[in-house]
């Protein structure tokens, strides 16, 4: 029934009525009309904002030929020069932070060095290994964290040795262990 008292009913106008509760079909009907509306905004905005793919010629017999022409292969090296990988010693040492977290690291630097070029590749390497270990001494343990982590910091430890040298073409980290 309702909530008024019979009083109250007999004042109010015919044409009023109480308010009437909605049911689940309407309140169904409602969402299932405003989830087509995103729908439709959706695909809408999604055809709007939709890129063309590139179009790719069908490969010809001679385009293999002529690309493997063109790019130049990782090992070749130009005339008159030769690659030497050169090892560093191991590094031990402690990170800035969190206290008391230790870091060791093997790397070793690929040199690319000319025929009139003279560089004592013991002297440079003992050199780019004390940079390396002032280096790792200022890391927090969240800066070498994960794969992104180790691709910053190998880039890091490259543009740093390449601060001592032009002959330096790469650092190869072989292992780093963190405690």
């Amino acid at each position: 029934m309702t909530e008024l008292s019979p009083e109250a009913l007999g004042m109010m106008p015919d044409g009023f009525a109480p308010p009437k509760k909605s049911n689940k079909a309407q309140t169904i009907g409602a969402l299932l009309g405003l989830t087509v509306i995103a729908l439709a905004g959706g695909g809408a905005l999604g055809f709007l904002l939709k890129k063309d793919p590139p179009v790719v010629a069908a490969p010809s017999a001679e385009a293999p030929a002529a690309a493997a022409a063109a790019a130049p292969s990782l090992a070749s090296v130009p005339a008159g020069t030769k690659e030497i990988v050169q090892p560093l010693e191991p590094i031990l040492t402690d990170l800035a932070s969190p206290p008391g977290t230790q870091v060791r690291l093997e790397a070793g630097l690929l040199l690319s060095l000319s025929e009139d070029e003279s560089v004592d590749q013991t002297v440079l390497a003992s050199q780019i290994q004390a940079d390396t270990l002032v280096f790792l001494r200022t890391l927090e343990l969240a800066q070498i964290e994960g794969a992104r982590g180790l691709l910053h910091l190998k880039e890091d430890l490259l543009e740093r040795a390449k601060l001592r040298s032009t002959a330096v073409k790469d650092v190869v980290v072989r292992s780093l262990i963190v405690k």
